[in-house]
């Protein structure tokens, strides 16, 4: 019984988790809007889009832990990759790129 009650508590806790990051995001960083799709229990899909830019550049989902999850994002037109950690800090979204661009984005709800 107490293995159920805390399975339960682990799921229900990864589920807000996992459901925080769903939206779609913008930075003062770039002209593309990041966009996340969680389920109850995990990220599904991460994606980026510019219509200014004409584009679109999916991301890989490399690993998922309980507050933060990461993922690498290639751009086959001109070589560029990152690998981008996303978490939160105060209900604000941050990611930390490593790779072709290092550094520390905050992210807006859009």
């Amino acid at each position: 019984m107490k293995k159920t009650i805390i399975t339960l508590l682990l799921i229900f806790s990864l589920s807000i988790q996992a459901q925080q990051f769903e939206g779609s995001w913008i930075s003062d960083t770039s002209s593309h809007t990041t966009v996340i799709i969680a389920s109850e229990y995990a990220i599904l899909k991460v994606f980026n889009f510019s219509f200014e830019e004409d584009s679109y550049i999916e991301e890989e989902i490399i690993n998922q832990e309980e507050n933060s999850f990461k993922t690498k994002l290639y751009n086959a037109e001109n070589g560029y990759e990152v690998f981008i950690k996303y978490y939160f800090i105060e209900n604000e979204m941050y990611c930390e790129f490593s790779g072709d661009y290092n550094g520390l984005v905050l992210m807006q709800r859009k």
